[in-house]
């Protein structure tokens, strides 16, 4: 069951990381999965659990950095899916780590 209150957490923290990410190298690769990670890890449950928090925080999260980012450079749709899929993949590694950090396994 996905608890809303820390994936709009982990969303909007990805979201000040990836900003943030501008000026730090490679602080935007790792925004989704610290959003993740902070999503999976304030939810708790088991992977499954962890794995869908963290997915959905990474995904909306990495869905707005791509439009805000890199709409500049790709058509807004194109920024807001590729922002979608890495987002989402990144949010599903950092909600697994975020669970084995918990001990909920």
């Amino acid at each position: 069951m996905t608890d809303w209150t820390p994936v709009i957490i982990g969303i909007v923290l990805t979201i000040i990381i990836g900003l943030v990410g501008i000026f730090i190298p490679f602080l935007g690769i790792l925004a989704p999965i610290i959003g993740g990670l902070i999503a999976a890890y304030m939810s708790g449950g088991d992977y499954k659990d962890g794995a869908v928090n963290g997915g959905i925080s990474g995904a909306f999260g990495g869905a707005l950095l791509g439009a805000v980012l890199l709409g500049a450079f790709t058509a807004a749709i194109g920024g807001l899916a590729l922002g979608f899929i890495i987002g989402l993949i990144l949010g599903i590694i950092g909600g697994v780590i975020g669970i084995l950090i918990k001990g909920n396994f």
